[in-house]
C-alpha cells in the first residue's frame, strides 16, 4: 500500500499490469500516513573530529537547510540549491579554482544538495590539508556572492547546465523511473522542469546563499590520519 511500481521502456503496458495483478493481486491493503516533521535548524555539534587510517585529512562540511514543503515548491528549491552549488563552489566557479590553486583541494573535492521529508542540507568535501579554511571560504564567498550580488553571465551559463543535465538524464530509463516514483511520493510533475528552470533568477540563489551557507548552520566532520604508536 506504501510502494509504486515504474516501469520504463519498450514494454506493453497490458503485459506488465497482467504481471503486477498476478504477483499483487487487487489488494492493496491499508495506506499507512506517516509525518516525520521538520528538522529543526540548530546544529548539534558544530565540528567533529576523529582518527582514522587516512593518508591525508579528509572532510564533509553540512549546511542545514528548511525543507521544502512537497509539490512545484520542492522541485523549485532543488533546482535553485543545485545551481547555487555550482555557482559557490563548483569546478567552473571562482572559488573553486582559487582553492586548487592554493592547494586546500584536490580532485576528490565537490559537493550538492539534497532534501527528504523535512530535512534538506548542502554539502561539500574532499580531502584537504585544512577543512577549516576551506569550511571558511566557502561561507566567506556564500557571504560574498549574498551581498555583492552573482554575476549575471555566469548565473546564466550555470543555469543552462543544469537545464542541460536535467534534460539528458531523460534518456536515461532509470533515471525517469527514479524521478516519477520521487514526484508521486511527493507530488510533484518531474517533467514540468522546463517551466520551472524559466522562472530561475540569479536572486533566488542569493537568497538561498544568504539564508542557508551561514555559520550558524554549519556542521564540520573531519577524518584526520592517526597518530604513530
Amino acid at each position: 500500500a506504501n510502494m509504486v511500481l515504474c516501469v520504463v521502456g519498450d514494454v506493453e503496458e497490458e503485459e506488465v499490469l497482467s504481471v503486477v495483478r498476478e504477483v499483487v493481486g487487487e489488494s492493496h491493503g491499508e495506506t499507512i500516513t506517516r509525518d516525520y516533521g521538520d528538522e529543526d535548524l540548530r546544529v548539534v555539534r558544530r565540528e567533529t573530529v576523529q582518527e582514522m587510517e587516512v593518508s591525508m585529512p579528509q572532510f564533509l562540511v553540512g549546511f542545514k537547510c528548511p525543507g521544502a514543503k512537497d509539490g512545484d515548491e520542492l522541485l523549485r528549491q532543488d533546482l535553485v540549491a543545485s545551481i547555487a552549488c555550482d555557482i559557490l563552489f563548483g569546478e567552473s566557479s571562482p572559488l573553486y579554482a582559487r582553492l586548487y590553486d592554493e592547494g586546500l583541494i584536490n580532485a576528490s573535492f565537490g559537493g550538492g544538495f539534497d532534501q527528504l521529508p523535512g530535512v534538506a542540507y548542502l554539502y561539500a568535501g574532499g580531502d584537504s590539508s585544512d577543512p577549516r579554511a576551506v569550511t571558511q571560504a566557502i561561507l566567506d564567498e556564500a557571504k560574498r556572492l549574498a551581498a555583492d550580488g552573482v554575476d549575471e553571465t555566469f548565473f546564466r551559463q550555470c543555469l543552462r547546465a543544469s537545464f542541460g543535465a536535467t534534460l539528458r538524464s531523460t534518456g536515461s530509463f532509470e533515471n525517469i523511473a527514479i524521478s516519477l516514483a520521487d514526484g508521486h511520493f511527493r507530488g510533484f510533475d518531474p517533467f514540468r522542469f522546463p517551466e520551472v528552470y524559466d522562472t530561475l533568477t540569479k536572486e533566488d540563489v542569493e537568497n538561498f546563499l544568504r539564508e542557508n551557507v551561514v555559520e550558524e548552520r554549519t556542521a564540520l566532520s573531519i577524518l584526520t590520519p592517526e597518530k604513530e604508536g
